[in-house]
Order: structure tokens, then C-alpha cells, then sequence
């Protein structure tokens, strides 16, 4: 009985992994994290200030539980299936939150997932990081006084 358990600990070991997980998303433009953190700055167009943090925190919960659901399976583990899934779910969750400015933001989100350092996820942003020339255009169209 004692080998049989712990042969069981053992396979559930190896499916799961020991390794660290990481999952990460990352608005990627350069002016992502002052709009993140100002939450002073007006968005008439839509979108606010916090756009990933918020949905982070109120979503937690069921990212974690769909995470766990995947974790114990009847073939094993697919924990990192899970993760994808997670990270990607926290990217359309913020979309909608995100400052409507230019419709940028909202189509930046980069998730990734590493596990035990390797990095097994990587999906680019739908709407590349803007050039300092975009930039630029973008604040001559919009005037000196917009914010």
C-alpha cells in the first residue's frame, strides 16, 4: 500500500512539476505604466487608471480555481495549458478597462507563462509597441492641450 501511494506521489510529482510557475502579462507600449498608475488623469474616451491591476484582483479567485482545476486530472496535469489560459483571460479582462485614447492600449497585452525558467508561453501583443514617430503623430493629431 505504502509503495503504491508513494509511487502515486511520484507520478503526480513529475506531471505537475517542482519548478516555479510564472505568469506574466505586460501592456507593452511605453507610456502603459504611467497610464496604469495616474489615477489623476481623465479618460473622456473611456478606459481608468489600474485597467490590469483591477481585474487581476477581482478575478483572482476563479484564475486560481481554473489554474487548480488543471492541475489534478485523470491524465496527469496540464497546469500549463491552465496557465495560457490564465494569462490570456487576464489580458481580455483588462482590454476593456484599459484608457481609450487610441484603442493602442487595449490591443497590447504580452502574456507569458515560464515553468521551472523556461519559457513555455510567449504570445506577441496584437498592436506592436508604437515608435517614437507614432508617438510623436499621434500628439500633433491630438493638439497641445490633450491630455
Amino acid at each position: 500500500m505504502v509503495s503504491t501511494f508513494a509511487a502515486g506521489i511520484d507520478r503526480l510529482i513529475e506531471a505537475v512539476g517542482t519548478g516555479p510557475l510564472r505568469m506574466r502579462v505586460e501592456i507593452d507600449q511605453v507610456y502603459a505604466h504611467y497610464q496604469h498608475e495616474r489615477a489623476d488623469l481623465r479618460h473622456p474616451r473611456g478606459g481608468k487608471p489600474f485597467y490590469l491591476r483591477d481585474p487581476l484582483f477581482a478575478n483572482h479567485e476563479d484564475y486560481l480555481r481554473h489554474l487548480a482545476s488543471l492541475t489534478i486530472t485523470a491524465d496527469g496535469s496540464d497546469i500549463e495549458r491552465g496557465a495560457r489560459e490564465v494569462v490570456e483571460q487576464l489580458v481580455f479582462d483588462s482590454e476593456a478597462e484599459t484608457p481609450h485614447d487610441t484603442g493602442r492600449l487595449s490591443l497590447s497585452g504580452h502574456p507569458t507563462v515560464e515553468s521551472d525558467g523556461v519559457l513555455i508561453y510567449d504570445r506577441p501583443p496584437h498592436a506592436p509597441r508604437a515608435t517614437e514617430e507614432e508617438l510623436k503623430a499621434e500628439r500633433r493629431r491630438r493638439g497641445p492641450n490633450a491630455r
